[in-house]
């Protein structure tokens, strides 16, 4: 089968991330055209560099993917829906009845728009969901995730850590336990050094179903962390860590009855494959769009809306 032919808008530091996870299967893809406003001092060889965006509509491209700040992404990407597949940095936009629209319109067209949420790409985290679905840790109770940086001074996405690092935790979530929707029951914000318009820090208690969630997100931690806890009658799953800032740890308890201390497994993860594995997952589903149905196309598309609405309210409570 001849290669995905793709175009790449923005060669920041996700844009190289995209590009060298693309390097990797070189046999299902292979990159066109790049588009950067500003020097590139290693220029990728035998590949066109352009400045002005536009220019990737006369070209013959099968995906597109969109790698600059939200406020520079949510134009750009409405220029192309519809005409081609389209990978766009999280959240693409902060306009849901925009978002709605443009999904609409590329879904009628067999075209897929995805955003680029890739930590359930990540190894431990899926070993967790097939976790989950063996119902080894039985019931889930409660859960907590707290994912923060400490880039207040020096983030450029400008939508907050909410839309940026929250959004994260809520796609993960929908994920891991099957719903599109979930229940603020109450949140509490902060704007210490971000913005006078955006959250940099921020707590909300949430529920799916009937697990209740504790989730932390922010700018304001100065070290990275991820961490993730899921408890279960029969047990609990945990996870430190993720593969891009060295080694992650997952944890998996069994519980011990009527008390004691859990019987413990723990694995260890390291390098970060998410971005492959992300893009291996959307391009296959670009090769196969003859034999994918409507229906599938939609919740594919429908996903990014569903994300960006349960983050919204995590702003509104």
């Amino acid at each position: 089968m001849r290669k995905i032919s793709i175009g790449i808008i923005g060669f920041g530091n996700i844009g190289k991330k995209r590009f060298d996870a693309l390097n990797k299967l070189k046999n299902l893809a292979e990159v066109k055209i790049i588009c950067e406003k500003k020097k590139i001092n290693k220029k990728p060889k035998k590949i066109k560099i352009v400045h002005d965006f536009k220019e990737l509509n006369n070209y013959d491209l099968d995906l597109i993917i969109i790698c600059t700040p939200t406020d520079v992404s949510k134009k750009i990407y409405k220029q192309f829906v519809g005409k081609f597949h389209l990978l766009v940095e999280k959240p693409i936009t902060l306009n849901l009845k925009e978002l709605s629209k443009n999904l609409k319109k590329s879904t009628n067209k067999k075209k897929i728009i995805k955003a680029g949420y890739n930590l359930k790409h990540d190894y431990g985290l899926e070993y967790i969901k097939k976790t989950l679905q063996s119902n080894s840790i039985g019931k889930i109770y409660y859960c907590k995730i707290s994912y923060a940086n400490g880039t207040a001074k020096t983030n450029n996405n400008n939508v907050g850590s909410i839309f940026d690092m929250a959004s994260h935790s809520i796609n993960l979530l929908m994920w891991l336990f099957n719903s599109k929707t979930l229940n603020v029951i109450k949140t509490c914000n902060q704007k210490n050094e971000f913005s006078k318009t955006h959250f940099d820090n921020g707590f909300a208690i949430l529920k799916i179903k009937n697990i209740l969630i504790n989730l932390h997100h922010g700018f304001c931690n100065w070290k990275n962390i991820f961490s993730l806890e899921i408890y279960g009658k029969k047990g609990s799953l945990k996870v430190y860590s993720l593969p891009k800032w060295g080694k992650q740890s997952v944890i998996s308890e069994k519980r011990v009855l009527p008390s004691g201390n859990p019987k413990v497994k723990i694995i260890k993860f390291q390098n970060d494959l998410s971005f492959k594995n992300e893009l291996y997952s959307l391009l296959e589903i670009i090769r196969n769009m003859n034999n994918i149905k409507d229906q599938t196309i939609k919740k594919i598309n429908y996903e990014s809306y569903y994300t960006l609405k349960n983050s919204i309210l995590l702003k509104q409570k």
